[in-house]
């Protein structure tokens, strides 16, 4: 574990003895805010402290001024955070256990140094339980913190949709970005694919420093480095979503990796490399990406029955989503005969607006863009048919969760659409949708929710679907078709990357 440690001038006293309590329990110790200087107002060091929990740089931390009282009412006002202060070793692991508090705060003029080092090393030592009546309260206590923000983003939260972010690139965690987009949108989960990660690391900067020590120390397979670059930041990102992993009962707040695109077709080296990386990542809220083509499935289905967490990947038709979700059952149910846990988490990716971009030449405009989510709610409506009836009812009796549906490539691609068209169009109790950065600040400023799915929702796609067969297009070609090209396209995206990191690293080596 990560513990930061900051004070101002009063707490000072205290820092080396906490921060050897720390190191002796095995623990990377990090120091925050300035550590000099006569007279340091308080919210100097719990800003930075708490910055540095928020960009997942740290787990915990460990906060000291006076009296503890200051820093706790400045770190209770950063995103994220869950200050407390105590004199007593009981409420320095409870607050732990039942709370999931992230920061402890002491005051060196209250208690002396064995008395604090006895607290820190029960704080430390604590786990949250993750006890029903623990996850009930915490999760109302996030739902206050929701409350404090009432924008379209938490009336998107509020139908049981739960909102994940299309992107990651390091500036968002190191500079708060993705902690207040947690803590003021709603977002409870991140997706990444080997097109954002391009786009992250061969556009900017900020993987430079890392590429060029990476190379430095001997690693020039360009694929191991990029899933440690890439490694890096889910794994400061989940840190954040830790809370809300816990809370839900491990269905919710994930951060996912995809293993290289390469492999949609290669069943064999898709499950070594996913468990390799999953192993790697050491993470329990990781969920491996695996493409959900004929050769994907069996790969989901073993992975699923050794106890990975799992986002099927470029789904488009009902038949798909119906062959990821026969795999993460096959796979549940080998766990069973097993007599193993049946808690790990699985998301099944449907894309939306490629249908309509790839049909737009072909339908007449009372079609025009709604092939998409006509096909997405077919799958909505196949979800409930699967995770129902007696088959699942004899997993969900053993602790199982369903796959949840999860809507993804829900930005617009035709510029007459509202910029928060399938957003709107498939809000649903009990699914994600997983947002581009663009389409979650849009819907966040001027979207609506207009209703949710329902009975009528499934009438009108089927209708759509048939008008649209009748127009001319094959929808079942279609579907099969965009997964290929889906393929292809994150082929190309891989294929850049590498050449990138390439590149990088032969110019960082040579200056």
């Amino acid at each position: 574990m990560r513990v930061v440690l900051a004070s101002d001038h009063a707490g000072r006293p205290l820092i080396e003895p906490l921060a050897e309590v720390a190191r002796s329990l095995g623990h990377e110790v990090l120091y925050a805010g300035p550590m000099t200087g006569d007279a340091i107002d308080y919210p100097e060091p719990a800003k930075a402290l708490c910055e540095e929990i928020g960009a997942g740089r740290a787990d915990r931390g460990i906060l000291l001024c006076g009296s503890g009282a200051g820093v706790t009412v400045a770190a209770n006002k950063m995103p994220l955070i869950r200050a407390s202060s105590t004199e007593n070793i009981y409420t320095a692991h409870q607050m732990v256990e039942h709370d999931a508090v992230n920061v402890i705060t002491l005051g060196a003029r209250t208690m002396g140094v064995e008395p604090a080092k006895e607290i820190v090393a029960a704080f430390l030592n604590a786990e949250f339980t993750c006890e029903a009546r623990h996850r009930r309260r915490l999760g109302k206590v996030l739902q206050i913190a929701r409350e404090q923000h009432m924008n379209p983003m938490y009336d998107l939260h509020e139908t049981g949709q739960r909102i994940w972010l299309d992107y990651i690139r390091r500036d968002i965690l190191d500079n708060g970005t993705l902690a207040r987009y947690i803590d003021e949108l709603s977002v409870t989960g991140l997706t990444s694919n080997p097109s954002i990660f391009d786009k992250a690391i061969a556009d900017t900067d900020l993987y430079d420093d890392e590429i060029k020590a990476l190379s430095a120390s001997g690693t020039t397979d360009r694929e191991e480095i990029f899933f440690a670059l890439a490694i890096d930041d889910l794994k400061r990102a989940a840190a954040l979503f830790r809370t809300i992993w816990d809370v839900s009962g491990h269905t919710d707040g994930c951060c996912s990796l995809e293993v290289s695109p390469l492999l949609a077709n290669d069943t064999d080296t898709t499950i070594s490399q996913g468990d390799m990386l999953f192993k790697k990542a050491d993470t329990p809220n990781l969920m491996i990406k695996v493409p959900g083509t004929p050769e994907g499935a069996p790969a989901i289905e073993e992975l699923i029955a050794r106890g990975l967490n799992i986002n099927v990947t470029l789904l488009f038709s009902e038949a798909q989503y119906r062959r990821a979700a026969e795999a993460y059952i096959k796979g549940l149910e080998r766990r069973a005969e097993a007599g193993e846990s049946l808690d790990n988490f699985s998301v099944a990716s449907v894309f939306v607006s490629r249908w309509d971009k790839a049909a737009m030449d072909d339908l007449p405009a009372d079609l025009k863009d709604k092939l998409g989510v006509a096909a997405s709610v077919q799958c909505w409506r196949a979800f409930h048919e699967i995770f129902s009836g007696p088959r699942w009812d004899a997993l969900a009796a053993k602790g199982a969760s369903p796959q949840k549906l999860l809507f993804a490539s829900t930005s617009t691609k035709d510029p007459s659409l509202p910029d928060t068209y399938y957003v709107s169009e498939l809000a649903a109790d009990g699914t994600v949708n997983t947002i581009p950065e663009k389409t979650l600040l849009a819907f966040a400023d001027h979207g609506e929710v207009t209703g949710t799915l329902d009975k009528s929702s499934i009438e009108e796609a089927d209708r759509t679907i048939e008008a649209c067969k009748a127009a001319g297009v094959d929808v079942d070609a279609l579907g099969e078709r965009l997964q290929i090209e889906g393929r292809d396209s994150f082929n190309a995206s891989w294929h850049d990357l590498m050449e990138a990191i390439d590149e990088k690293s032969k110019n960082l080596q040579t200056s």
